[in-house]
């Protein structure tokens, strides 16, 4: 690859369709002032990849053609800008930024990140592990955490879409903040959270999970982005929050209702924040469980973002960008 100054990708030639993505081939990106190159190893998909692809959520990545998606990578930092104090071979991972700033992506052979948005990979953690867990568990740690303003151990956590990757995640996540975790979901979903260590699980398909929850949380992360605060309010203690991923209408009315009410309202976006990088870094390697659904090598990524898009999954979609060209 650093021969020719060349590198392959998966670029997404316009919106509007998952079957837009084919091979490319770009220019090797050179880092600047507080960057770093970095060979991909792996990446994973998340829902923002296909709700960017079908022309959905454009502010979430410059709206440049042919465009190369991937947020999540793991690799080996192979080029150094002016004064990093990385060194050439470190291994790291990261996430790139969900921002219209972002013209990068992970499904390529290498791609150009901050040095202050990336941390060491841990020895004993491969480079899927690594991938799958950068996104969505500073989701759920910067939600539950820095929105929802979980005491410091002993808390009550609600988490919903545990069949997903960032509800998932969610369930270590508040393990590792010594509270307890109570899931919300259906189907295989249920059983991959009580393996996760969740206290106790709600089936939404067959329980009132309004009348089910038993007893008032600290935070209520909606993962899914399935409900709202008015429908959950009266299960939050006076202080608690209600914390969801995705912006919308009716949060912005619920917010302004929650003024006057003794909960709160809140939306987590994420971002890469080192010290919490270097956090998670510790979790993984003291055993923090990522639920991995499948892997698909890099060329076939389409087929993998089909799969996510039709929710047919446990946990997170890995992408082997290494060997997957």
């Amino acid at each position: 690859m650093n021969t020719n100054k060349k590198m392959r990708a998966i670029g997404l030639k316009q919106y509007g369709s998952l079957d837009g993505f084919a091979p490319i081939e770009l220019s090797l990106p050179e880092p600047r002032k507080g960057e770093v190159r970095v060979r991909v190893h792996a990446s994973a998909i998340n829902p923002a990849d296909y709700k960017v692809a079908l022309g959905e959520l454009k502010f979430v990545h410059a709206r440049n053609f042919p465009m190369i998606l991937g947020y999540d990578f793991s690799g080996v930092i192979e080029a150094l800008g002016e004064g990093s104090e990385w060194n050439i071979g470190d291994a790291v991972f990261g996430f790139l930024p969900y921002a219209p700033s972002n013209a990068r992506g992970a499904f390529a052979e290498a791609l150009i990140a901050k040095t202050n948005e990336i941390t060491l990979k841990p020895t004993g953690v491969s480079h899927i592990q690594a991938a799958v867990a950068a996104t969505p568990a500073l989701t759920a740690l910067q939600a539950i955490r820095d929105i929802g303003k979980l005491p410091h151990s002993g808390g009550r956590v609600l988490v919903t879409g545990i069949s997903g990757g960032v509800g998932s995640t969610a369930i270590g996540v508040i393990l590792k903040l010594q509270a307890v975790p109570v899931g919300v979901g259906s189907g295989r979903g249920i059983e991959l959270a009580k393996k996760l260590g969740a206290t106790k699980v709600i089936d939404r398909q067959h329980q009132d999970v309004f009348k089910s929850s038993e007893g008032n949380f600290d935070v209520i992360f909606d993962a899914a982005a399935a409900y709202r605060w008015s429908q959950w309010k009266a299960s939050l203690r006076s202080g608690g929050k209600y914390v969801t991923t995705f912006p919308s209408v009716p949060l912005f009315l619920d917010k302004l209702k929650s003024l006057i009410a003794t909960t709160g309202v809140g939306f987590v976006g994420v971002k890469s924040r080192q010290a919490d990088l270097q956090l998670l870094g510790k979790w993984l390697e003291s055993g923090l469980t990522i639920s991995i659904d499948s892997t698909f090598a890099v060329r076939d990524v389409a087929k993998g973002i089909e799969k996510l898009h039709r929710g047919d999954i446990l946990g997170r979609v890995a992408v082997d960008v290494i060997n997957g060209f």
